[in-house]
């Protein structure tokens, strides 16, 4: 594909699968990007979203890898520098949540969390932030969510992962944007798909209640703008939090 937002670019996608992970995948393929996307055990999703990839043009990589452990991200970022010389835009999206009171929590509970949520987003970006920095050109998307920042109900150790996700992507901004690399986070609200099933009935009520357009976000929503912030479009916003929430209070 020769035209596009991302026409050219080669693109990384965590958690590609299903859920706001494919919608950013598609998009991104809609708008020329070559697309690389880790998948883990959902081999059935992993298997739809390289078709649909395909349908759309795209030059397409589906790599199996478990994150939580410390060698896949280079492993991961050397796969894609192999097969295509370089890595133009990473999306950290991969992550997991489950409800679970503050109190029932065991150490192994919020590692297991921290391992994907947070330490995957930080060895995939040092890996990848290699290549960037040589080149002069990069951009990094990490995925938070609105609990990082407001005081909302939400597993208190998601909540924490995504707290210091937003930190991590805020710092790294000052950091390497000398380098020509931009690193921005978005905030997401509830999406269809996504961790939407970890989420009690009762919060996606109160969440529809407080949100001004009444209705949960779609995953190509999100795509849309997570493609934007990986676009040569975007020159000047870096180090930013973007909220894609549909207007809630907080």
């Amino acid at each position: 594909m020769s035209e596009g937002l991302l026409a050219g670019e080669r693109v990384l996608i965590t958690g590609g699968s299903g859920g706001i992970g494919r919608g950013i995948c598609e998009v991104a393929a809609r708008e020329g990007a070559k697309v690389a996307f880790v998948w883990n055990t959902n081999e059935a999703g992993a298997q739809e979203t390289e078709a649909a990839l395909r349908a759309l043009g795209a030059e397409v990589l589906a790599i199996q890898a478990d994150l939580t452990l410390p060698q896949a991200a280079q492993e991961v970022v050397a796969q894609v520098e192999e097969a295509w010389e370089g890595i133009d835009g990473l999306v950290n999206n991969a992550g997991f949540s489950e409800a679970v009171p503050f109190v029932l929590l065991e150490d192994e509970d919020m590692q297991n969390l921290l391992e994907l949520n947070l330490l995957a987003p930080f060895r995939l970006t040092r890996a990848a932030l290699r290549g960037m920095i040589r080149r002069k050109h990069g951009r990094i998307v990490n995925l938070s969510s609105i609990t990082g920042t407001r005081t909302i109900p939400g597993p208190v150790h998601y909540a924490t992962s995504k707290g210091a996700l937003e930190a991590f992507s805020r710092s790294l901004a000052h950091e390497v944007g000398a380098y020509g690399v931009l690193v921005n986070a978005v905030a997401a609200g509830i999406f269809e798909g996504g961790l939407r099933s970890t989420i009690p009935e009762h919060h996606q009520k109160r969440y529809l209640d407080a949100c001004s357009l009444g209705r949960f976000g779609t995953a190509e929503e999100c795509g849309e703008l997570v493609c934007w912030l990986l676009s040569k479009r975007n020159s000047y916003m870096n180090g930013t939090v973007v909220y894609q929430e549909g207007g809630t209070l907080g």
